[in-house]
């Protein structure tokens, strides 16, 4: 059985929830499908996995400037919050044909890790120290600055 892509909205800023294209086939095993310039906003330039993360800690807790992140658990479990300054909403990344669109200037932060799990998250920038926001006083006020400019 086939299924295809669906894209829902959230009540964060740009955040995108992808049912991704994926295929269920008892006898072969299942199969899941992104095709980056079909389903994807922006060209892949990074890709990355976490892992090994303790249950307790936390990962994330920044937003990017210019970056935008598509995350997908590809094994086992974790939480992602995601806050672009006045709307918060968390999300379990439990299957490999979930995944999450963080645009530039939302706060991400990924946490309750099983203790086998996998994430991987596509970026369409290279690493770029300045791109990130580490501290979220100054998130919250680059974003109020952002609302109130004309």
């Amino acid at each position: 059985m086939i299924h295809e892509t669906t894209i829902e909205n959230c009540s964060v800023r740009g955040v995108r929830l992808f049912e991704m294209r994926h295929v269920v086939d008892h006898v072969r095993g299942n199969l899941t499908a992104l095709e980056f310039s079909h389903d994807l906003p922006f060209d892949t330039q990074r890709i990355f996995l976490t892992y090994g993360i303790p249950s307790l800690s936390t990962r994330g807790e920044h937003a990017h400037r210019l970056c935008e992140q598509f995350l997908v658990c590809v094994h086992g479990e974790c939480h992602l919050s995601v806050d672009d300054g006045e709307n918060r909403e968390e999300f379990c990344l439990n299957r490999p044909t979930f995944g999450v669109l963080v645009p530039p200037m939302v706060w991400a932060q990924e946490h309750l890790h099983s203790a086998d799990s996998v994430l991987m998250v596509l970026a369409s920038r290279p690493y770029e120290a300045e791109d990130y926001i580490r501290d979220y006083r100054e998130f919250t006020n680059m974003v109020k600055g952002w609302k109130t400019k004309p």
